[in-house]
């Protein structure tokens, strides 16, 4: 099974790892605040500390530039199935997205919590598709469906990285 691990720190830092770990499938993702490491491997993962995730669906492939969208989900263990099944009729929409390069759908190791994260050739491409139709439809579906449920927020990352700090 793949899982995916997340881990947050200063740049400096989340260098030193990629530095350490140049044959992990590790990236570096940035916005204007923050920096990020997603790592996804079959092994342990090399991070200290951070989130956990298994991979239940992943559809396409990262070009290796762009925007990454992650979006948390939080709900409660008996709406879990009705969510997957649904996130399955959903992605079908979403894999259609003009820009779309690839969508994975992570669940946290620990608790109730999903995470969609969707990787876009652009911020535009993301926001085209945000703003549309048919994203409105994904979330009257998941608003329809999980009376408990919904996302805590959506944070918006790019890669391939650039660098914040002087060294």
């Amino acid at each position: 099974m793949k899982y995916a691990y997340i881990t947050s720190g200063t740049e400096h830092f989340l260098r030193q790892i990629l530095a350490e770990h140049p044959t992990r499938n590790i990236t570096l993702l940035q916005n204007f605040g923050d920096s990020i490491l997603l790592e996804e491997t079959e092994e342990s993962t090399v991070f200290k500390e951070g989130s956990a995730y298994r991979i239940n669906h992943s559809y396409g492939e990262m070009k290796g530039h762009g925007t990454v969208t992650f979006e948390y989900l939080h709900l409660r263990s008996e709406e879990a199935p009705i969510f997957q099944k649904l996130y399955q009729s959903i992605s079908l929409k979403l894999h259609e997205a003009p820009g779309l390069q690839c969508t994975q759908l992570l669940q946290s190791r620990t608790e109730s919590k999903y995470l969609i994260l969707t990787f876009w050739d652009s911020g535009d491409a993301y926001q085209h598709w945000k703003n549309g139709t048919e994203h409105n439809k994904i979330m009257d579906l998941i608003r329809h469906n999980s009376s408990q449920s919904g996302f805590s927020h959506v944070d918006v990352y790019h890669f391939p990285e650039y660098f914040h700090d002087e060294k």
